[in-house]
């Protein structure tokens, strides 16, 4: 099997027929059906039925096919790696992500960034977000991804990807969970006044939750009796399933299908920004450092 037999094969395959395929590949209609036909001579058995002119990939075809892709991933891998070593050293680039959005979102782009920049290594580094600011203004980290409540600030720049509303998460027999909701609106609305008699399960301190819960209390003019604090958003929606307090939590969380939970909209309402934050004396180093050269 040579390399450029596998290539015929699979335009062939993929094409369907003789002169689409001799057109991707640049070759005469003629010279690929010889080969074809050579190739089936060679190996005893049809690699493809002739159906009105569409090729179609008999049983020993598809299994041809199968080894000439693998061959063929095979040989770029390899010649990918042979590059690297022929290469600059790879880059090595920090990025600061939050637990669970930052790194959901890191990680749905890290093996096409990979893919596409071999020569770039992306280091993720876990942390909430005061954490994460810290690394990015100590020069730890390039840039942090997450949530963010104040996006506001003379240190950072805060380039926003989206926003997601924050709700509050009731035991399913707490008396807010019944309340009717206006047909507009996906959940029924309370406002924060009206949850200052329950007890509160929070995500703890430097959390951007955490940092809007905070606010909401404040505005609200109430402090409120925190039964637990924990880091895991998981916990939280466990313990108030399990009748122990209420709790806010970002949209993205809410199980609607939960028997044992209800979700309710603040009014106003509160979001949380998904954001890429960098440091601005960074960023306008680089800028200047780019414009120099």
């Amino acid at each position: 099997m040579q390399i450029k037999n596998m290539s015929y094969i699979i335009a062939l395959a993929e094409a369907g027929t003789l002169s689409a395929a001799g057109k991707q590949l640049g070759i005469s209609q003629p010279t690929l059906s010889v080969f074809l036909s050579n190739l089936e001579q060679e190996l005893g058995i049809d690699l493809f039925l002739r159906d009105k002119k569409k090729l179609i990939p008999t049983p020993a075809g598809r299994i041809y096919l199968e080894a000439a892709r693998r061959i063929l991933a095979t040989q770029e891998q390899t010649l990918q790696s042979i590059r690297q070593l022929t290469t600059a050293p790879p880059i090595e680039i920090r990025i600061g992500v939050t637990p669970l959005r930052g790194s959901e979102v890191a990680s749905k782009i890290f093996a096409r960034f990979s893919a596409r920049y071999p020569n770039i290594r992306l280091r993720l580094q876990e942390g909430y977000m005061q954490e994460l600011r810290n690394m990015v203004q100590n020069g730890m980290a390039s840039c942090s991804l997450g949530t963010c409540f104040d996006t506001e600030s003379a240190d950072f720049d805060y380039i926003t990807l989206f926003r997601e509303e924050v709700i509050v998460a009731v035991p399913a027999f707490h008396p807010l969970a019944h309340r009717p909701k206006n047909t507009s609106m996906e959940f029924p609305q309370v406002s924060p006044e009206e949850l200052s008699d329950s007890p509160f399960i929070l995500m703890s301190p430097g959390s951007s939750i955490r940092t809007i819960s905070d606010y909401i209390f404040h505005q609200a003019g109430f402090s409120p009796t925190v039964v637990f604090e924990s880091g895991n958003n998981l916990v939280i929606r466990n313990m108030v399933r399990n009748g122990s307090g209420i709790g806010f939590q970002p949209r993205s969380t809410a199980l609607m299908d939960d028997p044992d939970i209800a979700y309710l909209s603040l009014s106003p309402r509160y979001y949380l920004n998904l954001c890429v934050v960098t440091k601005k004396e960074r960023y306008y180093q680089k800028v200047n450092g780019i414009l120099s050269t």
